[in-house]
C-alpha cells in the first residue's frame, strides 16, 4: 500500500471483522465491544484489497456516537479521515440524528476542524453515558466532544 488511489467506502459486514480489528487493534482503538456480529453503522474505506480506514456510528434516537475513527498509518494525511468523518455525517443526518458525539485520546483538534466542540462529562445524554465505552472503555481524561448537525 504506497499511494492511496480513491478508496471506496461501504457498510462493512461481519466477513470484514478480522481486518477490521486488526486496524483498531494497531492504532490503539478499544474492540472489546465490537465483534463481526456488532457492525451496524461501520463504514470502511478500501483501497484495493487493503482496508485503509473506518468509521463507526452508534445511534440512539436522535442522538449518535462516533467511534473508532481510524485511518491505517501509510495513508495518513490524505484526507481520508475527513471524507470518512463526512459520510458518517451524512448516514447520521439521514436518521435523523441531531447530536453526533465522540470521545478521543488525542484528535481533539482534528475533529474541532470539522465542527465538534468540547463539552463537559457530566452533559453528555444518558444514551453517550451508558454506552461502554464512554463507562469503560476510554479513559476518564479522553475529551468528549459535540457537534450539531444540520437537517
Amino acid at each position: 500500500m504506497n499511494e492511496l488511489q480513491s478508496p471506496t467506502l461501504r457498510l462493512a459486514t461481519g466477513d470484514d471483522w478480522d481486518a477490521i480489528r486488526l486496524l483498531l487493534h494497531e492504532s490503539g482503538l478499544p474492540v472489546d465491544d465490537l465483534g463481526p456480529d456488532k457492525l451496524d453503522g461501520f463504514i470502511i474505506a478500501g483501497d484495493g484489497d487493503d482496508l485503509v480506514g473506518l468509521i463507526g456510528l452508534q445511534v440512539f434516537g436522535t442522538t449518535g456516537l462516533l467511534r473508532s475513527l481510524v485511518v491505517a498509518r501509510p495513508v495518513r494525511r490524505s484526507g481520508l479521515g475527513g471524507k470518512l468523518v463526512a459520510a458518517l455525517e451524512s448516514a447520521a443526518q439521514a436518521a435523523g440524528i441531531c447530536d453526533l458525539w465522540l470521545l478521543t485520546n488525542d484528535a481533539e483538534r482534528f475533529f474541532g476542524r470539522l465542527g465538534f466542540v468540547i463539552a463537559r462529562r457530566d452533559e453528555a445524554p444518558d444514551s453517550i453515558r451508558d454506552t461502554e465505552e464512554f463507562r469503560d472503555l476510554c479513559p476518564d481524561t479522553a475529551f468528549l466532544m459535540v457537534k450539531t448537525l444540520d437537517h
